[in-house]
């Protein structure tokens, strides 16, 4: 249902853990670069990300972690925050379909939320359906996670 009313909305690198799928800083990405492989049109499953957000969650994190050790951010379960944050974007940030061709490339920023919409009926792709390479490489450890651009 998540996937289908809500793209499965997500940061990148809080990842769910255990089997209450709790939410931890585990990764720390610079940026999320992606490269489409190969054509599909705009209602094949594209990707949605919420204007904005990065902000909201930069905010989110910066109070979350507040009086911490960068040391000791993983540890901290952030769920609670992390879903408070997630249901304000959906209120207040505009939701955008990101349409790219190959040859083309987008660049998002690491803490936007973000998506993969449903594939819909009559969506048309090649044989080899939707293809896009992500790359994500880390910024270098927790701080610079939160504090770079």
């Amino acid at each position: 249902r998540f996937r289908r009313d809500r793209d499965a909305a997500h940061v990148d690198g809080l990842l769910h853990e255990g089997p209450q799928k709790r939410r931890h800083l585990r990764e720390h990405h610079g940026f999320i670069l992606g490269i489409p492989m190969v054509e599909f049109d705009e209602q094949t499953s594209p990707l949605v990300v919420w204007e904005g957000s990065q902000q909201l969650i930069r905010s989110m994190l910066i109070e979350r972690f507040k009086g911490l050790s960068s040391d000791k951010w993983g540890d901290e379960d952030i769920t609670e925050a992390y879903h408070a944050a997630r249901q304000q974007i959906f209120k207040q940030c505009q939701r955008r379909k990101i349409v790219a061709r190959p040859g083309e490339s987008y660049l998002l920023h690491r803490m936007s939320l973000h998506g993969i919409s449903p594939w819909l009926e009559g969506a048309t792709a090649g044989e080899d359906g939707r293809m896009i390479c992500y790359f994500r490489p880390d910024i270098g450890g927790t701080e610079a996670w939160l504090n770079s651009p």
